[in-house]
């Protein structure tokens, strides 16, 4: 019950969000209000600040939220108070600091961000807990966990392709926590696994591409996959 609410208060924010843009629209058509809002309200960082919105009504996300709602106020600051500070000044250092604070933000989640993890000698992963970051870059890797629980995923102007096809689930079941901005992860699972998505899709997608039968999935493997995907994707393949 307690995650039907938060999913239907996102619902709600983002609904909201998106009536009264349109709402200050038709105003904005029909000469009731004697503003230009078209370039405001369409501007990539008012969408931010929308975005940032939708993101606090979830307790997960909400330091996502009030950072991107951050960012979108900061790159407003200079055009509203019209100072001469040029948007290439501020824009790397707003982003770097907020890569920084999303990073840790994610630290305290299981799997997160500075949890060791057990390799072997070709690489492949042991740990039943997997945890990793993809900025500006990305690669391939092989998870072989035999009691595999989950994890946190970060990709940020970047990607990266996790093979889960030896691992095997652990029997409570296993949760994945994505956050994907400007980038893509991509899943590749056995086809035995059910894989059930509750990601938030802001501008990206989520996409399961294996071609199984109903017959062929286990009940008790079951792979749910958290978090946010904005300007992105995440992808689930069984090759």
């Amino acid at each position: 019950m307690e995650e039907k609410k938060k999913s239907f208060d996102r619902k709600l924010i983002a609904a909201i969000v998106l009536i009264a843009a349109g709402a200050l629209l038709l105003l904005n058509t029909f000469g009731l209000v004697h503003t230009t809002l078209w370039p405001y309200i369409m501007n990539w960082k008012t969408i931010l600040i929308a975005i940032g919105l939708v993101l606090i009504a979830s307790p997960q996300h909400r330091i996502t939220g009030y950072i991107l709602m951050g960012i979108g106020l900061v790159f407003w600051v200079p055009s509203l108070l019209g100072t001469d500070i040029r948007f290439h000044q501020v824009f790397w250092p707003v982003i770097l600091i907020a890569i920084g604070l999303i990073i840790i933000s994610r630290r305290g989640k299981h799997g997160g961000i500075g949890t060791k993890q057990t390799r072997n000698e070709d690489g492949t992963i042991l740990t039943d807990y997997l945890n990793d970051i993809a900025i500006f870059g990305g690669g391939l890797m092989r998870v072989e966990s035999q009691n595999f629980k989950g994890g946190t995923l970060t990709a940020i102007f970047g990607g990266r392709e996790i093979n889960l096809r030896t691992a095997q689930i652990a029997p409570e079941g296993c949760v994945i926590d994505v956050f994907t901005m400007f980038g893509g992860t991509k899943l590749i699972v056995p086809d035995d696994w059910q894989v059930k998505s509750d990601v938030l899709s802001l501008f990206g997608g989520f996409s399961d591409k294996r071609h199984i039968r109903p017959d062929e999935v286990k009940e008790n493997k079951v792979l749910l996959l958290k978090g946010v995907v904005m300007f992105g994707g995440v992808e689930v393949k069984s090759f």
